[in-house]
């Protein structure tokens, strides 16, 4: 069985379970450090003292208002943005059965985001509801999620080759963007400049007003998945074993459809379109801990995936100081060439 769940993810033969834990507690080393570094490091350089004193309560009025109003809540969306978009990729890739799976390549980001342009526009237009109220853009944002991660469940039922739904993931993220784009002419031109820059991904709009109620959202949703490593090893060992081992693999699908979209929402909401690391974290995690167990996978993937949005959030701030580069733009220095090296080993067949 083992064995099987491996061969999946081409991956070689499962390592002792310490193993796993020992490179579990590597992956997690960087995370500290560059969380810090998140806080204390941009365009304003803080001490790390003077970051610490204005997190209690004691800095200067200048300190207090970069590192509590500023710096501290992109770092915390980064951190647990970056783990949660790991964990979807993951949940991703085993329901498609497929390593190339990831919210940016599917389309569900593009969906998200078209959404939640809908919801700003009609909230305007109508006045029905507040269209920059954090709970009316986390749920705008859900729904466009949920509705593509479906579509795309429901087609690689139908569409066997991986070359195709790729394909078609990829036009699902052209025609949200098209129509995002033509929503865009009904916004006030000062706030078109934002909002292109937020849909090209940005951790440097994170305030807590938006961040607050996202928070308790993806620590939850981290804790739960953890419960559902063993429900994830199963639906790789193929739908006959699960029917198998008792599991509603309908009710089951839909739990993880939904749990897939959740953070890619709550992300897109805070951050825009954040691409690759739901790609990158799961493939790394496999092949550091060398297993498709989800009990490594799942903790990996959340590792890995704040380890990368952290790194590329700096690398945006600082490489070009005083100009932010947009975070999909880093990230898709490593996430694209991957994507192409799984194409060309073959890896990016149907499992």
């Amino acid at each position: 069985m083992s064995r099987r769940l491996d061969r999946l993810f081409g991956m070689a033969s499962e390592l002792p379970k310490t193993n796993n834990i020992h490179m579990l507690l590597l992956i997690s080393v960087p995370v500290t450090p560059l969380f810090i570094a998140s806080i204390i490091f941009g365009s304003y350089s803080i001490t790390p003292w003077d970051a610490l004193m204005a997190i209690a309560g004691r800095g200067t009025a200048e300190s207090s208002l970069i590192v509590n109003s500023i710096r501290l809540p992109r770092a915390l969306a980064a951190l647990l943005g970056g783990a949660c978009l790991g964990v979807s990729g993951a949940i991703l890739q085993a329901l498609f059965r497929n390593p190339l799976a990831d919210p940016y390549i599917l389309g569900v980001t593009s969906g998200s985001s078209l959404f939640l342009a809908l919801s700003i526009l009609t909230g305007s237009v109508l006045g029905l509801w507040s269209p920059f109220s954090p709970y009316s853009l986390y749920l705008a944002a859900f729904i466009g999620a949920l509705m593509v991660v479906i579509l795309m469940v429901a087609l690689s039922g139908v569409v066997r080759s991986t070359t195709t739904i790729l394909i078609i993931g990829l036009m699902i993220s052209y025609l949200a963007y098209s129509l995002t784009s033509i929503l865009h002419v009904f916004v006030d031109i000062e706030k078109l400049r934002a909002l292109v820059y937020w849909m090209m991904g940005s951790f440097a709009g994170a305030r807590w007003s938006l961040l607050s109620p996202g928070i308790p959202v993806l620590a939850i949703f981290l804790f739960t998945m953890v419960l559902l490593c063993k429900p994830l090893n199963v639906l790789l060992l193929g739908e006959e074993y699960a029917r198998s081992m008792g599991m509603s693999l309908g009710r089951m699908r839909m739990f993880l459809v939904a749990a897939a979209a959740l953070p890619v929402s709550v992300v897109t909401t805070v951050s825009g379109s954040v691409g690759f690391v739901g790609l990158s974290a799961p493939y790394l995690a496999r092949q550091l801990t060398r297993t498709s167990n989800h009990f490594a996978i799942i903790p990996a993937s959340a590792l890995l995936g704040a380890t990368l949005s952290m790194t590329a959030d700096l690398i945006s701030r600082l490489a070009l100081q005083p100009i932010e580069i947009p975070v999909t733009a880093v990230t898709a220095l490593f996430g694209a060439p991957l994507v192409i090296y799984l194409l060309l080993k073959g890896r990016g067949v149907q499992l």
